[in-house]
């Protein structure tokens, strides 16, 4: 079996940074407890590794705390971060500067009485954290369906989900600003899972089918398998290699495998040598 392989796969700076962070944390706290504020990322092996380490999610944050909470790559609301601050343990913030880029985009405008519009999924963990920085301003819209939540008598801020899909986004704010009046737009989607998407895009053409490896609560991922399943291109998605039967790709003569942002390396190339190694099907 011939298998093509996107090359931008593996783990991006933001969520690198969080893992390395943790680990590092993990060598020098000795017996202390070392926590991460819910998943660190949206990767059960990854964060299964980082639990081997002893990097624990955690479940409460209530009373006091005698170790060190690690802030999720996703980022937290303000409302949360004093939550833990509570705790009296030590706070170590692993928020991807690119979130922290929009928190502070969208904290500056709702004090100069924007209203707030977020194109994202409004249930993902980073578009919590964000609306805690808008406050009541703060709306979540997802399709134009959606902007009849937008106030027409407001100034509004625009800015997306760092892992939203760049061409919706761009449709969509077209379509905000031909609607509504003092509209200020932030392309703030990551450069690098705008970079993966544009390779995705070709690799569509290149292949037969395509593998998607991710978490299945990473939104980068999710938005992989919309941009794959769009190009009319047989689409599959999983978390690792017993995700993927060989036999099921038995009719594909090229296979285009790419893995998500928040996808360890390993866990790619598992799911490589699996097709690689598989016994040819007649």
């Amino acid at each position: 079996m011939k298998v093509k392989i996107a090359r931008l796969s593996g783990f991006c700076f933001g969520v690198k940074r969080a893992v390395d962070l943790a680990l590092a944390e993990a060598q020098k706290a000795g017996h202390r407890a070392i926590f991460t504020d819910g998943p660190l990322i949206h990767n059960p092996q990854a964060v299964e590794m980082l639990r081997s380490q002893g990097v624990l999610p955690l479940k409460e944050t209530e009373g006091e705390i005698d170790g060190t909470i690690i802030i999720r790559s996703h980022g937290i609301s303000p409302q949360r971060r004093k939550q833990i601050e509570k705790t009296n343990a030590k706070i170590l913030d692993a928020t991807c500067p690119k979130v922290k880029k929009v928190q502070s985009i969208i904290d500056s405008h709702a004090k100069s009485d924007y209203c707030i519009v977020i194109i994202g999924d409004a249930g993902h963990a980073e578009v919590r954290g964000l609306l805690g920085f808008a406050g009541k301003k703060g709306l979540v819209i997802q399709n134009e369906d959606e902007l009849i939540k937008i106030p027409s008598d407001k100034k509004v801020c625009v800015v997306a989900q760092t892992t939203q899909n760049r061409e919706d986004f761009i449709d969509l704010t077209k379509k905000i600003s031909a609607r509504f009046k003092g509209v200020k737009i932030f392309d703030t989607i990551c450069d690098a899972n705008r970079k993966r998407q544009e390779e995705l895009r070709n690799l569509c053409h290149r292949v037969d089918a395509i593998i998607v490896v991710g978490g299945r609560e990473s939104g980068n991922t999710k938005r992989l398998v919309e941009i794959a399943k769009s190009s009319g291109i047989p689409t599959y998605f999983g978390e690792s290699a017993g995700d993927f039967n060989s036999s099921m790709l038995k009719f594909y003569k090229a296979i285009g495998i790419i893995g998500g942002a928040s996808t360890p390396d390993w866990v790619l190339n598992d799911v490589v040598n699996k097709l690689e190694n598989a016994e040819p099907v007649p």
